[in-house]
């Protein structure tokens, strides 16, 4: 997925990518999205690589 820079050119330090979907089931209602945030957490040969941040209800299980 594309994601666009900081103004000054670098890339940003968090992104945050909703997942959506299909759902199954009686429910005549869909979930909401989910967001997922990613933490820039290194540079190797010019390629950011950024790793998932869980959320802090998720973190403890």
């Amino acid at each position: 997925m594309p994601v666009e820079t900081t103004a000054d050119g670098n890339p940003p330090t968090v992104v945050k990518l909703p997942q959506t979907g299909f759902y199954l089931g009686a429910s005549d209602v869909a979930a909401p999205a989910v967001e997922h945030v990613y933490v820039l957490a290194d540079s190797r040969d010019d390629i950011e690589v950024y790793q998932y941040q869980q959320p802090p209800s998720e973190a403890g299980d």
